[in-house]
């Protein structure tokens, strides 16, 4: 991936104060705005350096999420339509990211709309499973991550924090990501027994032959877990 093929731009304060009023501010904390959204539906998502000892400084947040857009494009799974630009803010010391989005409602949306039916939660089970075998392990996986398009296809956002490698994640890997998304409030709480044991049922059919039973086992102890 070639960043200096981007088109990269540079705001002053004034410039910047001159962006928050032409935009709608979705996410902030303490530290400032973290995503703006534009009249035209496009985003920009701002960076900022975490910790000053980090191994941010030598490769940052903006640069992971653009290289995990293009990564999952490689891998054929849907997550934002278009990087724009690269934003420097340097009054902040912040970067941003101005990008299309996905188009779709996120599964924490359909849940809550009560569009969530076992048919897509089985389905998502093993979209789950489809990603650790492409070699995808997404740290923060949870509902409101994963988007379902109008194609009916599941795609993900949010996608700074992740690793993708050439080979399906090791097995304590898969574990663990899987006990994220169990434990994590935007997570398997939300749902049902009923439609947990769904999930567990499609990311148990999409697993490899030999990890089967293994997979199967763990998940069923998660689920019981959560059952308490």
């Amino acid at each position: 991936m070639q960043f200096k093929r981007l088109n990269m731009e540079r705001l002053t304060e004034e410039q910047y104060k001159e962006l928050i009023l032409k935009t709608e501010v979705i996410e902030k904390d303490q530290f400032g705005e973290k995503v703006l959204r534009y009249s035209d539906g496009s985003y920009m998502k701002i960076f900022r350096l975490k910790r000053f000892f980090s191994s941010a400084l030598i490769y940052p947040y903006w640069r992971r999420f653009v290289r995990n857009a293009y990564g999952l494009k490689r891998k054929k799974i849907p997550t934002i339509e278009k990087i724009v630009s690269i934003v420097s803010i340097p009054h902040l010391k912040k970067t941003g990211v101005l990008y299309l989005p996905l188009v779709g409602d996120t599964l924490k949306t359909v849940l809550n709309e009560n569009k969530l039916t076992d048919d897509l939660i089985f389905k998502f089970g093993e979209f789950v499973a489809i990603l650790h075998h492409k070699g995808i392990y997404f740290s923060s996986l949870h509902l409101g991550n994963v988007v379902l398009t109008k194609e009916n296809a599941f795609g993900l956002i949010d996608i700074s924090d992740m690793r993708i490698v050439p080979f399906p994640i090791p097995l304590f890997t898969k574990k663990a990501n899987l006990d994220y998304l169990f434990r994590c409030r935007q997570g398997m709480k939300l749902l049902s027994s009923t439609q947990r044991e769904k999930f567990i049922a499609g990311y148990v059919k999409q697993s490899p032959k030999a990890l089967k039973a293994v997979m199967q086992k763990d998940l069923e102890e998660k689920h019981k877990k959560l059952q308490g």
